[in-house]
């Protein structure tokens, strides 16, 4: 598994792709999860089946940590989620790439 990771538009998408050629990507990971918790309300118990189910997969998030906490207790739950599911993409991750203006830098 491989991760990037970036602000919005920082191009983390394109980068992924240019550097894992046919792999499994999986886009804007961050907003797969509004969608769990949106379903099902168990943010972990998707990462934990999807690192899992996709061992060699390429995961592509914003990081949305950054900034003005909302007011809305939906939002916050939901940066929180993201936030400790990429912690566990990370950890299993043999390769963590920091995106900023298309440049990747490997944090891990």
């Amino acid at each position: 598994m491989k991760l990037y990771i970036g602000g919005a538009f920082q191009g983390q998408e394109a980068l992924a792709r240019q550097e894992n050629p046919g792999a499994e990507i999986c886009p804007a990971f961050h907003e797969t999860l509004r969608q769990v918790m949106r379903e099902s309300g168990d943010p972990e118990g998707y990462v934990r089946a999807f690192i899992a189910s996709h061992p060699q997969a390429v995961v592509v998030a914003d990081e949305i940590g950054c900034g003005i906490v909302p007011m809305d207790a939906g939002e916050r739950a939901w940066r929180e989620a993201v936030g400790r599911g990429l912690c566990r993409i990370a950890q299993a991750s043999e390769r963590v790439t920091r995106v900023c203006c298309g440049i990747g830098v490997v944090i891990k």
